[in-house]
């Protein structure tokens, strides 16, 4: 009896760890596409400020309409 009893506490605790590693799978691959998506936003903002610069735009302009810093637009 003791050992069916064991067997069904090593059963529910091998499910309960595969669940466990499941659901920080997700958990992993949704931040991780979060933080990616988000750094391609700012490498885009980037871009599109770097290529106003070489344009002549205004820096306050850049600024306005990117949201970057203006040491981060004078840096590019």
């Amino acid at each position: 009896m003791c050992e069916v009893i064991d067997i069904m506490i090593n059963k529910g605790r091998e499910e309960g760890l595969a669940e466990g590693r499941q659901e920080g799978l997700v958990t992993g691959r949704q931040e991780g596409l979060a933080e990616g998506l988000a750094e391609g936003a700012e490498l885009e903002k980037k871009n599109i400020a770097q290529g106003m610069k070489k344009k002549g735009f205004d820096i306050s302009l850049i600024m306005e309409l990117t949201g970057l810093s203006k040491e981060m637009i004078l840096s590019l």
